[in-house]
């Protein structure tokens, strides 16, 4: 435990900060309290209007059903994202995903409504838990893996040891087959949650493609400057990687 929180502090950290939030919110809340607290933390647009990051962020806490299994997937996605690419970058294509989602979706429902297309109580809907955040980083880790195109000690751990990059990829391909009629539930009418799900999970592919390739120059050249493949691997054998 304590090598995986030093190892890979934002996945432990949000799995803990979503398992305390979901234990209280089960167990220790009324059903009127447990409402209260979805209202307030909804991403909807009038919370967005008055506290859009406190929003954001605190929605991304609060599973109205099946909480645990959202921690399951959170351990497929966030971890090989954080092991590819560190834990800030992760922070960056998880946190990005998260806003982008909830603006896009969120900024097409207000426009609809004010063409009138939508009714004007579609501001106050409840949309909370961390699905944006989730899905983002299971596409990450689908098309990217655990591990960069050349692998070096610093990217070492005993768990990406025992389970090699290309069987994280396969859960996360299942967990996205999984989840996806509950992803896209709706996106032929443009519901706000299939929208935001589709715009995070392309938000999240983007941001890691962009990740991998500013790693190739690190990893994948010799020359002045850069470790070659024959550097890399002489240094793991000499222990000064």
């Amino acid at each position: 435990m304590h090598s995986l929180l030093r190892r890979y502090p934002l996945p432990m950290l949000f799995i803990l900060a979503f398992c305390a939030v979901s234990a209280v919110y089960a167990y220790g809340l009324e059903p009127a309290q447990q409402r209260s607290v979805v209202a307030t933390t909804a991403t909807n647009l009038v919370n967005l209007r008055s506290d859009p990051f406190g929003t954001m962020i605190a929605s991304a806490f609060v599973a109205e059903t099946a909480p645990w299994m959202w921690v399951a997937l959170a351990v497929v996605g966030l971890f090989p994202v954080a092991h590819r690419f560190g834990n800030v970058r992760t922070l960056a294509l998880v946190g990005g995903a998260q806003v982008i989602g909830t603006l896009i979706s969120e900024g097409l429902l207000a426009w609809r409504i004010s063409t009138g297309a939508l009714p004007a109580s579609m501001r106050h809907i409840d949309d909370v838990g961390p699905s944006y955040v989730i899905a983002s980083a299971l596409v990450a880790t689908m098309l990217y893996g655990a591990e960069p195109l050349v692998r070096t000690a610093r990217h070492g751990h005993w768990l990406f040891d025992r389970l090699p990059s290309r069987w994280w990829r396969i859960g996360a391909g299942v967990a996205l087959a999984f989840l996806a009629p509950h992803l896209f539930s709706g996106l032929d009418h443009l519901d706000v949650a299939a929208v935001g799900h589709l715009v995070a999970m392309l938000a999240g592919a983007a941001t890691g493609l962009l990740f991998a390739r500013r790693e190739r120059p690190e990893t994948d050249q010799d020359g002045p400057g850069g470790a070659g493949p024959r550097d890399l691997a002489r240094e793991a054998v000499l222990g000064r990687a």
